[in-house]
């Protein structure tokens, strides 16, 4: 087998700069005299990546703002005020104020939507601020008092075409002069992962074949979605009502298909099923789009489970077609909760109900929705058996009616009988997504960029909560705040025992618990630290709050005499396999103690069972992860402990080859990418006999399914054309022993010459690779 030292990637610009953790890094010094809290009203915005076949959703982003007064007042009438919006960069500096050149939206617009032909133009007027970055205006919306652009036309590639789903504009507050009076930055969240290839395109599943046969367009995005039109004719052929669609829709008489191939002219698939996301589309008579692409899709095998769609109980079906397994799009306090196995304990099903439950075809799509108030039941004293629950269904699978409406969303939004999250407002006329952000991706979210605004609104993460984040001073109130909340802050502490006196502590217990020890309801939001008369007490974000914490219960004003566990930090390392950590807490009263985990790992997911908690990695790391954990006594929190996670090398393939068979190339790491050690792959050569290969490079990790099948990387940073011998082939880097280098991250992929295959010529599954130590 032949030895190949191909030049040093390791010494190669591109893939030692810019590559590094998402640090998030506040943008405005000293708080502005206004203040601005801004959204995205769905948490994810989904787009067609090609628009020459069919279209289900057009490129349309909605930012949605609401603006406090330098004394704390929501603005309602904005008189000469005028909010705008702009890209800006995250802390990876990427940056996308232009679509110009990254979509075909536009040649297709006006045929599809009735919309304008101009690149960077929405169809509500609403535009993307273009290459020069120019802010737009927001409209205002008295009955909401709100600030809002609709339908601007995103799409998920920044300026230096890398596909950024997270991308970051800021929304300023300006005076008649358009001078800057305070500003947020904030995520418009965005996707063109909607994919469909895994079964339909060409050369994939037999089940999903149409009997004309499979298309082999060569554009990748084309081909599926050709062969789902071909499909979609013959299952509709001579059917009364698909004739007249077709006819009152303008489309070919003999189909979908030779609509697009012969008059060039796309399909939009509201046109026949209804959408609500598309106000004015369908036909009577034809299921609604999700009713149909639901309904039929449910009792679909998935072909990497083997399980039906509408038997499955994880995201991973969902994600088959929704943005998901690169995209992430359920990624808020729920997507991120972790159950003891390690598994996600949140998943799709959980709100929504399996598939068939979401094509119910008297559900109204985008509109009938769980609210928040089918898990979140009530209070510590009146709820429906638990505080808040991991799924929002009854025992009968109808959603759960909640015993107390403290958490629930507005009645009659945004039209009598409805109930959504997105439209509902609380604490003085702010939307309920201004405090705890959008659907999907509520507060603290797992990608770094949602959190931005909160940490520079309030100085940390999670739901906005600190009274003097928007107040000049402490309200002066024990149930005026949100959902009937007192302050936070040295006035309550100071003032609290006055109103809890004469038995009205009782009230306490609605979120400090039935005992006054605490419950999910009375954590910390944030880090805190009081003087009392007890002495300085310290909180970390996420302590549990009670009576207890300073003195004896809440009919005692004397010291608890109680003292708090004491918790050691410790650490781990592992590779790839899930590790186990002894967590190491005493107690000075031996009080019997229980465990919790107070921050997930980053990089991991960290379950626990007593005080075993065990850290299942994620792939495609290596370097330094870590999570906190506390004990409690069953009064007083211990310290905040830290398990540092060592993450070694890591070297593991993803995505498909071709050809789909055992002549597939393979690209296989031999050891581990350790800085200071030699780094080998072996390549194997399924033609029998020497030929040569294209080693491909990238420090992004972005591929895409081509229309023959197997997966590409699209953004190749290195390229090199090697020999590979007939028994195949192994590369060899030899890694600095550079400590900086820890937690750098490659893609690999090798095409191999093979007159035997179609094209002439296979590839390899792709190699993740982080550099690490030992």
């Amino acid at each position: 087998m032949a030895r190949i030292r191909p030049r040093s990637l390791f010494a190669s610009v591109f893939f030692l700069t810019g590559i590094g953790l998402l640090a998030a890094s506040p943008f405005q010094g000293p708080r502005a005299r206004y203040k601005v809290l801004a959204w995205n009203d769905l948490g994810m915005h989904c787009m067609d990546s090609d628009y020459s076949v069919f279209s289900i959703l057009p490129p349309f982003n909605t930012v949605r703002a609401q603006v406090l007064d330098p004394n704390g007042k929501l603005i309602k009438t904005p008189g000469t005020l005028k909010v705008t919006y702009e890209a800006v960069k995250d802390p990876r500096g990427s940056i996308n104020p232009s679509s110009q050149g990254k979509t075909n939206f536009w040649q297709f617009s006006k045929s599809l939507y009735g919309g304008p032909s101009t690149p960077d133009k929405g169809l509500k007027g609403f535009d993307m601020p273009g290459p020069s970055n120019t802010p737009q205006a927001m409209t205002h919306i008295p009955a909401e008092k709100l600030f809002h652009a609709e339908g601007i036309p995103l799409t998920p590639y920044d300026q230096g075409r890398h596909k950024r789903n997270y991308p970051m504009f800021r929304i300023s507050v300006r005076d008649a002069n358009g001078g800057v009076l305070g500003s947020t930055d904030t995520v418009l969240p965005i996707s063109d992962e909607m994919d469909c290839s895994l079964c339909h395109g060409s050369g994939s599943l037999p089940a999903a074949q149409p009997k004309a046969g499979w298309v082999h367009d060569s554009n990748f995005d084309r081909d599926y979605r050709l062969n789902i039109l071909r499909l979609h004719d013959e299952k509709q052929a001579g059917k009364t009502k698909f004739k007249t669609a077709l006819k009152n829709a303008g489309y070919s008489a003999k189909g979908l298909y030779d609509t697009v191939v012969t008059n060039h002219k796309p399909i939009l698939c509201a046109s026949c099923h209804l959408s609500n996301a598309l106000p004015g589309t369908g036909m009577p008579g034809i299921p609604a789009l999700t009713t149909a692409l639901h309904g039929k899709h449910a009792k679909v095998i998935d072909p990497l489970t083997g399980k039906s769609m509408d038997s499955s109980t994880n995201r991973s079906s969902c994600y088959r077609c929704h943005p998901g397994s690169e995209t992430r799009c359920l990624r808020g306090a729920m997507g991120g909760a972790v159950a003891s196995n390690g598994q996600l304990a949140m998943q799709c099903q959980d709100c929504h109900g399996n598939m068939s439950k979401v094509a119910d075809p008297n559900r109204q799509g985008w509109l009938q929705e769980p609210s928040c108030q089918n898990c979140h039941t009530g209070t510590a004293t009146v709820n429906n058996g638990q505080i808040r629950y991991t799924n929002a269904f009854d025992a009968n699978g109808n959603l759960r009616v909640p015993a107390d409406r403290t958490f629930a969303t507005n009645n009659d939004v945004p039209m009598k009988g409805l109930n959504l999250y997105r439209f509902s407002k609380g604490h003085k006329g702010l939307q309920c997504e201004a405090c705890h952000g959008s659907t999907h991706s509520v507060y603290p979210s797992t990608h770094g960029n949602d959190n931005i605004q909160n940490k520079n609104f309030q100085g940390h993460e999670g739901t906005i909560s600190d009274c003097l984040a928007c107040h000049t001073s402490t309200p002066k109130t024990a149930t005026g705040g949100p959902h009937g909340m007192h302050p936070v802050g040295s006035w309550w502490v100071k003032k609290h025992g006055d109103y809890a006196e004469h038995g009205r502590y009782t009230a306490c217990a609605k979120c400090h618990g039935t005992n006054y020890r605490g419950t999910v309801l009375s954590r910390a939001q944030g880090n805190r630290t009081f003087s009392t008369k007890f002495g300085v007490k310290t909180f970390f974000r996420g302590s549990l709050i009670g009576c207890y914490a300073c003195h004896n219960g809440p009919k005692e004003d004397k010291r608890n005499p109680n003292r708090p566990p004491v918790a050691k930090s410790g650490q781990a390392k592992t590779g790839m396999q899930p590790v186990t950590v002894t967590l190491v807490a005493s107690d000075p009263d031996s009080n019997p103690l229980t465990y919790r985990i107070v921050k997930q790992a980053q990089f991991g997911r960290v379950a626990i069972q007593g005080n075993k908690a065990t850290y299942y990695p994620d792939p495609g790391f290596a370097g330094m992860d870590s999570f906190s954990w506390a004990a409690r006594d069953g009064q007083i929190d211990s310290n905040l402990a830290t398990i540092q996670v060592t993450r070694t090398a890591f070297a593991g393939s993803f995505g498909r080859s071709y050809p789909r068979d055992r002549k597939s190339p393979k690209l296989l790491a031999l050891n581990k990418p350790t800085i200071g050690r030699t780094f080998q792959v072996q390549l194997s050569n399924p033609v029998g006999k020497a030929t040569f290969h294209i080693l491909v490079g990238s420090s992004e990790h972005t591929s895409l399914n081509t229309p023959f099948g197997g997966q590409l990387l699209v953004e190749p940073t290195y390229l090199q054309v090697l020999p590979v011998g007939a028994n195949g082939s192994t590369l060899s880097w030899a890694i600095p022993n550079q400590a900086s280098l820890i937690g750098t991250k490659l893609s690999f992929q090798s095409l191999v010459a093979d007159s035997g295959t179609r094209f002439g010529f296979g590839f390899t599954q792709g190699l993740d690779v982080a550099l690490g130590g030992l």
